[in-house]
C-alpha cells in the first residue's frame, strides 16, 4: 500500500536549517537520545497520547539547551528541549517513510494511485458506488461491471468532446497590481 505519512507539524521540521527529530541520535538499548550539538538526555519516559497510543518523551536538560550555541535552531522552552517520539519500530518505519516519499519513487507509485481514487471518487459521485442496488453477490457484482463500463463510456465521451477549460477568475484586486514581466 502506497501513500504519505503524516507530516512531522513541529516548527523545527518547518524550516530547512531548524534541527528536527530526524536530527538528534537516539540510542534506543540505552534509552538515551543525543541532540546535534551532542548533548545526552536527561529523561527517558513511557507515556502515551491522547489516542492511547505509546510514546516516550524525551527531556534534555535546561541548563545544557540554555548554554547551546544551536538554541535558536533548536527549541523555545525555557526548561530545554522535549521530544515525543513512537516505540523503536514505529519510530523508524515512520522515519523510513517519510524520506521515501520525498523520492522520485515515491511520486511516480503515487501518481498511480491517483489516478485510481479519481476513478473511485467519480464511481461515489456518479454511481452512488457506496450502497448496491440489489441483493446477493452476483446481482452486486454485476452492478459493479455495469458501473464500471458506464463510467468508462462517460469518460470516452467527455474526451472525444476534447473540453476547453475556462480561464481562473482572477481577484478584482489582482487587477489592481501589475503583472510580473
Amino acid at each position: 500500500m502506497i501513500g504519505p505519512v503524516l507530516p512531522d507539524n513541529q516548527w523545527q521540521a518547518q524550516s530547512a536549517e531548524a534541527c528536527d527529530v530526524s536530527c538528534f541520535t537516539i540510542h534506543w538499548e540505552e534509552q538515551r537520545a543525543f541532540c546535534p550539538a551532542g548533548h545526552a538526555s536527561v529523561r527517558w519516559s513511557p507515556s502515551t497520547d491522547n489516542r492511547g497510543q505509546e510514546m516516550i518523551d524525551i527531556q534534555f536538560s535546561g541548563q545544557s539547551c540554555a548554554a547551546c550555541p544551536q538554541r535558536a535552531r533548536c527549541t523555545t522552552a525555557r526548561h530545554g528541549r522535549r521530544l515525543s517520539v513512537r516505540p523503536k519500530e514505529q519510530h523508524l518505519a515512520l522515519q523510513a517513510a517519510r524520506q521515501f516519499q520525498a523520492s522520485a519513487a515515491f511520486q511516480e507509485h503515487y501518481n498511480v494511485r491517483a489516478g485510481v481514487e479519481g476513478t473511485l471518487s467519480q464511481g461515489l459521485r456518479r454511481c452512488e458506488l457506496r450502497r448496491a442496488r440489489y441483493i446477493g453477490v452476483a446481482k452486486t457484482h454485476l452492478q459493479h461491471v455495469l458501473t464500471a463500463a458506464a463510467l468508462n463510456l462517460v469518460r470516452v465521451a467527455h474526451w472525444l468532446e476534447d473540453p476547453r477549460f475556462a480561464q481562473t477568475r482572477r481577484a478584482s484586486f489582482l487587477h489592481l497590481v501589475p503583472e510580473a514581466a
